[in-house]
């Protein structure tokens, strides 16, 4: 007799809720510190862009990651401008600006993961 496959489930991580968001920007702060002692070496966040609205831009000397979810819009990386949409993952090197557009109809979704690495002098 086969045994039924177990599945195990991992407690949710909580959010917090970023104040100081734009308008049509809502950000959720992923928790990793709940206990004080932080259980990954990166932070993370999900933020929803309305249709028509613009993120800030942001520079910063953290290396990031973001995961389209759901949505699309236009990204400005660095003076370019490139097309994002669901099931897009882009990577941000430091200290270069970004921020996104939702040129959509729907909510653009993107899941973002940042941390501090080391940078060579010759990336700035």
């Amino acid at each position: 007799m086969i045994d039924e496959p177990r599945i195990a489930t991992a407690p949710k991580l909580p959010l917090r809720e970023v104040e100081d968001a734009a308008a049509g920007l809502q950000i959720f702060e992923v928790i990793l510190d709940s206990s004080g002692t932080s259980v990954a070496p990166f932070k993370a966040a999900c933020f929803t862009v309305e249709p028509g609205c613009t993120t800030p831009v942001d520079s910063h000397s953290m290396r990031e990651i973001w995961l389209v979810t759901d949505g699309s819009g236009e990204l400005i990386y660095d003076g370019k401008t490139v097309p994002v949409r669901k099931s897009d993952i882009v990577y941000f090197e430091p200290p270069k600006p970004h921020q996104v557009r939702n040129d959509g109809t729907a909510s653009l979704i993107i899941f973002s993961v940042w941390w501090d690495a080391p940078v060579e002098s010759d990336d700035y």
